[in-house]
Parts: C-alpha cells; sequence; structure tokens
C-alpha cells in the first residue's frame, strides 16, 4: 500500500523536551521507512489543531503526530474541525511521557519501531463520539 505525502507536526517540547533532540533521528526513521513528507513544529499550546486542521483542509490524506498524548489529542482535533471531505488519517510516533494513547490501541512505544509502522497497511478505526 502506498502512503500519500504526508505532514509531520512535531511537539518539540513533547517528552520533557526530549523530542527536539531525537527529531533528526525520527525523521530519518520515518524517510527510510518510505515515508515522505513536510514537517512542522508546534509553537504552543493549542498550535497542533491549527497545523492539522489547515493540512487537513489543505488536502493531506495522511497527518503523522510526533510527540505526547497531548499532540495526538490536539491533531485529532485538527482533523475533525476542517473543511476537508476527505478522509483523513492520522499516524503516531509517540515520544511523551505519559504515553496513553498509544498503549491503549497498540502501537509502539519505541520510536524507531513506531516510525516503520506509519507505512503499514494496518489501520484502526477509532471512534470520537
Amino acid at each position: 500500500m502506498s502512503v500519500p505525502h504526508a505532514k509531520v507536526i512535531v511537539n518539540p517540547v513533547a517528552g520533557a523536551y526530549s523530542t527536539r533532540r531525537k527529531w533528526p533521528l525520527i525523521s530519518q526513521r520515518l524517510r527510510d521507512a518510505g515515508l515522505s513528507f513536510d514537517h512542522e513544529y508546534t509553537e504552543g499550546v493549542g498550535h497542533a489543531i491549527e497545523l492539522a486542521r489547515a493540512a487537513a483542509s489543505d488536502g493531506y490524506r495522511y497527518l503523522v503526530a510526533v510527540g505526547g498524548d497531548g499532540t495526538v489529542n490536539e491533531v485529532a482535533n485538527g482533523i475533525l474541525s476542517s473543511t476537508s471531505s476527505m478522509r483523513t488519517t492520522l499516524g503516531v510516533v509517540s515520544t511523551g511521557t505519559g504515553s496513553d494513547f498509544v498503549r491503549s490501541v497498540g502501537i509502539p512505544r519505541d520510536y524507531a519501531i513506531a516510525c516503520s509502522s506509519v507505512t503499514s497497511p494496518r489501520r484502526l478505526l477509532i471512534d470520537v463520539g
């Protein structure tokens, strides 16, 4: 299965500020997994919502959240509030400290393994309310 060109939304302060340091390795692992992408850093609370909404509205059909549970929540809410009529897929590379979401849905907590899984054809439908 071919994954469309993605928008990756990176929260550099996730994981007690460790994500910024890990990002060069994560971005290389994503490329090694065959993902073509553009990325943007979040700049504060709520910014991932804006970035995801804009990306989905601009036609990105695949968004990847790199961060913790808060980042995943914001990206999901941005997708849901977009004006796009297309189905948008959310991939997750967890770099947070809690990682409740990835644990509950079976996404690997190890970011190196998660990077390989973002191009997997496996999809999980989640009821958001």
